[in-house]
This record gives C-alpha cells, sequence and structure tokens, in this order.
C-alpha cells in the first residue's frame, strides 16, 4: 500500500501499523507526535494503528527554543 508521511509518499506492506511506517523510515519514536488523517495518535496507540492505502501520517518532532 501507499501511504504519505509528511507528504512524502512511502510504500508499505498491507496491515502495517504507524509503528511500522515509522521503523521504515527510521524515525525514532521518542519526541514526536504523530496524526493519521487529522486524528492524533497517541504513542501507545501507534503499534495497534494499522493504516491503510492512501493515509496521510503527519509527524510532529519537538524542539525547545525560544
Amino acid at each position: 500500500m501507499k501511504i504519505k508521511i509528511n507528504e512524502m509518499t512511502v510504500e508499505l506492506p498491507d496491515e502495517a501499523s504507524l509503528s511500522d511506517a515509522l521503523d521504515a523510515k527510521n524515525i525514532k519514536q521518542q519526541g514526536i507526535a504523530t496524526a493519521v488523517n487529522g486524528t492524533v495518535i497517541s504513542a501507545h496507540l501507534r503499534a495497534s494503528t494499522n493504516l491503510s492505502d492512501g493515509d496521510n501520517v503527519v509527524i510532529i518532532k519537538a524542539f525547545y527554543g525560544g
């Protein structure tokens, strides 16, 4: 299946989870916020959140500064 992660198309196996998608792109799961199709997904739900063809994943990395 094809999904988008921050507007970049990624191909994943069917039944891939949000955690699988992050792992496939070598994205560390600490210090980020995730949303699928506009719905925020908590860190503890990423492994059980299955993705579907055409889903849009947004990842926001936390940073410090002023």
